[in-house]
């Protein structure tokens, strides 16, 4: 008799599989670390996935999850996860270009391009786009499993930010294709983990900082310390992603393989819901806390955004990953009527 059905929301179907019986076959147990704090929308998806895999599998494989840096440093994902110190956890491409070159920020999404999650799901699952970062990943020792898609990213600064002049002079936690972007416009970027920015910005370390979407900048308190909120998002359509350590994936069976293929197509759909019902309460309560939303002017954000194709674009030229990357993408955009 059939344990727990459940249907996909990409069209392929995972039926039948977990069966009364199934208690009998190997049980995985596993540790995976965020890549940020407790309590935000993205951590919230996470544990919702953890808890999907152990129902689907009726209970044969289960996950312990960890807040970021709890076991492992973020900057040091690739290699821990890699290496075999947990059996998975979610990364950001762009993190790593030191590693796996411009194609992380490529994965990551980058500015001047795709403008939602439904756009970046079809990019992933029916563009190909997901079948270029399992081999891209793979020399390290990781299979890709799928994107975590989140709503856009936003910057917070303490000094206003009206267009590419405000950026000059700036120092501003960011990294990949985006940092580039920011230090034509003038600005110096850094980067650290996302649990340093509160202290950072307090600090006077940086000026700005680009982490996430309202809710989970509110989360981290970050109207406490930046005064300004900017949008449009930096980066309108980004992801995480579910990084698994091979030699665990390749001990799993086929059935425990698909579970977490489709767990981690709902984790996306949960943290895109879950940052959706908050983030306009949560621009509310930075607002009512002091802090004073700047809408850059649209004319002023195409010429912007412009800017940014360029440096994205130009990846083409530096690897053979790279390159077929930025075709694929501009493919898309045409597909989509935009270039």
């Amino acid at each position: 008799m059939t344990k727990w059905s459940f249907m996909s929301i990409a069209g392929a179907t995972v039926t039948s599989l977990f069966l009364s019986g199934a208690a009998e076959a190997q049980e995985y147990k596993w540790r995976i670390q965020s890549n940020v704090q407790a309590g935000e929308p993205g951590y919230v998806a996470l544990e919702r996935f953890a808890e999907n895999v152990e129902d689907m599998s009726g209970g044969r494989m289960t996950f312990q999850v960890f807040p970021v840096d709890a076991i492992y440093p973020v900057a040091d994902g690739l290699d821990a996860i890699g290496g075999g110190i947990v059996e998975a956890g979610l990364l950001t491409g762009a993190i790593y270009t030191g590693q796996i070159g411009p194609f992380g920020t490529l994965e990551t999404g980058v500015p001047g391009s795709l403008r939602s999650p439904i756009e970046r799901y079809s990019f992933f699952y029916e563009a190909g786009f997901l079948e270029l970062c399992q081999e891209a990943f793979a020399p390290f020792g990781i299979h890709y499993l799928g994107p975590q898609l989140s709503s856009g990213w936003d910057l917070v600064s303490t000094k206003p930010i009206n267009g590419p002049e405000d950026f000059d002079g700036l120092r501003i936690r960011s990294y990949g294709v985006e940092a580039e972007w920011f230090t034509s416009m003038g600005a110096s970027t850094v980067f650290f983990g996302g649990g340093e920015i509160y202290t950072n910005l307090a600090t006077g370390v940086v000026d700005a900082a680009r982490w996430a979407s309202p809710a989970g900048n509110y989360n981290n308190s970050f109207q406490e310390v930046a005064k300004y909120y900017i949008q449009p998002s930096s980066i309108a359509a980004p992801n995480n992603f579910f990084a698994v350590n091979t030699g665990a994936w390749e001990s799993l069976t086929e059935d425990l393989k698909a579970v977490l293929a489709e767990a981690a197509k709902v984790s996306s759909l949960d943290y895109v819901s879950l940052a959706g019902m908050k983030d306009a309460q949560a621009l509310n309560k930075m607002q009512e806390a002091g802090m004073e939303v700047i809408m850059i002017d649209p004319s002023v954000w195409s010429e912007m955004e412009a800017k940014a194709r360029e440096f994205w674009r130009a990846y083409a030229d530096e690897d053979d990953l790279a390159k077929r990357g930025v075709e694929m993408l501009d493919a898309f955009l045409v597909e989509l009527g935009r270039s």
